[in-house]
């Protein structure tokens, strides 16, 4: 079979050689610090950039300037811009400080991975999508957000073919490559969203890679701070900036990371003309909030595994899901591939969905410490209904069948503390 991207040994020569390691964590000090960083720029909020003379601006549309500058990032807002070219920068360092060191410390020339800052998580999984598929190509799904799912069925009108699977089977992921020879790509969340069960990241990449396919992983559930997919075997990383790296509920964004060839040739292309670019002060303020996301996520983190705990004891609690729970079923590969059981908790109520309406209603009110919202990742604790709100677009039989029933409730935990968030949760409970 003919190669279906041309780049693809180059890149998987460097994946094996430069990304994925045993080491699947970067240091949280590293981490940290990188988060902080010392260059914050001034905002550029402009929409053109002048240039010293015609051949600056030649070479700009050619690919060429000045070191350490992206060479479109000053030319039209568009194309790039300093503000999202600082934050490109800070991500790419969070997930991939340890191909920076392995390539220079191979005296590696050529670059490995590229990155893109997006105007919404939507835009970065459309447009990475976008860039590299055909009619007639197939794309393997996993678990995803319910706009991800629509988007996936929303390609079949242009001859894609879209297979869902359960991708925490690898049985099943296998399954569906050895029946298909057109299969370009596999995208997954883990956890998934929003019952929270984790796929084998690097077991499921030995599978696509056999079969020249993207794997592509949603991280926005666990953000750079919990797991970084290249190291286990991802082609791309997704993120939605809006949830953990925003933080604070301020501001839409999204980011891919992936192949250096990809994103500087047929990416690049598409990011330039369908322009999902992001405006600079939205550039600016995820990266002013992404300074102390290692901060916030380690307390998130802390006070959701307590609320577990809370929660799998609780009397009006038939059933829990959170990955750092000794009896979550992935709770081993958990603690494999995750710093920590993440800031994400799905449960059911007893008395189904009339018990869970109640105690989502309760925290409607102004009066308590968490909202009745449909995001996550923020400082502030947020709960809803999946099957009404955030993956109403699925269809119900699949919806069931992914785990979503009419009576589950996801809570992003937030930085409220234990004990408000504890005592909060436990007198909306006691009105059932």
């Amino acid at each position: 079979m003919a190669k279906r991207f041309e780049w693809w040994d180059s890149w998987i020569e460097k994946k094996h050689k430069y990304a994925t390691t045993d080491e699947v964590q970067m240091n949280e000090d590293i981490f940290n610090a990188v988060c902080s960083g010392t260059g914050l720029p001034n905002i550029s909020q402009k929409s053109t950039f002048k240039f010293n003379d015609v051949a600056d601006g030649a070479n700009r549309f050619l690919g060429m300037s000045p070191s350490g500058e992206k060479p479109f990032a000053r030319i039209y807002t568009r194309l790039g811009n300093p503000n999202t070219e600082y934050l490109e920068k800070v991500l790419f360092q969070l997930e991939c400080q340890h191909i920076i060191d392995n390539a220079l410390a191979a005296d590696e020339t050529e670059p490995t991975i590229g990155a893109f800052v997006f105007a919404s998580g939507m835009a970065a999984i459309s447009t990475t999508i976008m860039g590299f598929i055909q009619p007639g190509d197939a794309i393997v799904v996993g678990n995803v957000y319910g706009c991800t799912d629509s988007f996936m069925r929303y390609l079949q009108k242009f001859g894609i073919a879209i297979h869902f699977v359960d991708a925490t089977k690898l049985d099943e992921v296998q399954a569906v490559f050895d029946k298909h020879d057109n299969i370009c790509a596999m995208l997954l969340e883990t956890p998934d969203n929003p019952t929270l069960n984790l796929c084998d990241i690097k077991a499921i990449s030995k599978i696509t890679e056999a079969n020249e396919a993207l794997f592509i992983v949603d991280n926005t559930f666990c953000s750079p701070y919990l797991q970084q997919p290249f190291r286990l075997g991802a082609d791309i990383v997704i993120h939605s900036l809006t949830k953990y790296v925003n933080g604070h509920s301020a501001s839409i964004a999204g980011a891919a990371l992936g192949p250096y060839e990809y994103f500087s040739n047929e990416l690049f292309f598409a990011y330039k003309d369908f322009g999902p670019t992001p405006s600079p002060f939205d550039s600016w303020l995820n990266s002013l909030c992404i300074q102390d996301m290692g901060i916030r996520m380690e307390a998130q983190c802390k006070t959701a595994y307590k609320l577990a705990q809370f929660l799998e004891a609780h009397p009006k609690i038939t059933k829990i899901w959170y990955p750092g729970l000794e009896s979550h079923p992935h709770y081993t590969l958990c603690k494999k591939q995750m710093r920590s059981g993440g800031g994400m908790i799905t449960f059911e109520v007893e008395g189904g969905l009339e018990a869970g309406e109640r105690l989502m209603n309760f925290f409607a009110r102004p009066d308590t410490p968490m909202e009745l919202a449909v995001s996550l990742g923020s400082v502030i604790s947020y709960i809803e209904h999946p099957a009404s709100m955030t993956h109403s677009v699925v269809p119900e039989e699949e919806r069931l069948q992914r785990g979503i029933s009419n009576s589950l409730v996801r809570l992003s935990v937030g930085t409220e503390g234990f004990t408000v968030l504890r005592d909060a949760l436990d007198y909306g409970l006691s009105l059932n």
